[in-house]
């Protein structure tokens, strides 16, 4: 013979497990904003260390594969900031906008100095002098988010 707990025993334990389960579902969500400013600090901590790897190349056989690697993974990154800045607040957005278009202007602006007809050693220079210009734009633009 089966014995049945009482409808009354069950009641409070299923209510205390459902309570337990919301509670714990209510800590895991995030909002949008959170998880667009989480996305928008990663992609720029991510240029950030794009940068460093281009700045610490030196000419080997890979050096043009892995700056080829660094320019795409910071275009990625621009466009994953570009992508999340509708969802966060507005004065957060204003900033990471501003900074974005500030960032990618640069850019455009140091590829157009670049040279193509310059001689090997001058190339070396004069791409040494563009990644100096790339970190300052940087610190100056994508770098001045705050993401504390």
């Amino acid at each position: 013979m089966l014995h049945r707990a009482s409808p009354t025993v069950l009641r409070p334990a299923a209510v205390i497990a459902l309570l337990a389960v919301l509670a714990a579902l209510a800590g895991c969500g995030e909002s949008a904003q959170a998880k667009a400013k989480i996305q928008v600090c990663n992609a720029r901590n991510d240029v950030a260390k794009r940068i460093t790897t281009l700045q610490n190349l030196t000419l080997t056989a890979s050096a043009g594969a892995t700056a080829k690697a660094s320019f795409e993974a910071i275009g990625r990154d621009v466009t994953q900031i570009k992508a999340e800045q509708g969802h966060l607040d507005a004065t957060r957005r204003q900033q990471v906008e501003a900074a974005t278009h500030n960032f990618v202007s640069q850019v455009n602006a140091i590829a157009t100095s670049l040279s193509s007809s310059a001689s090997l050693a001058n190339a070396e220079a004069q791409f040494r002098a563009a990644l100096a210009q790339l970190a300052s734009a940087y610190s100056q633009t994508l770098g001045s988010i705050n993401c504390l």
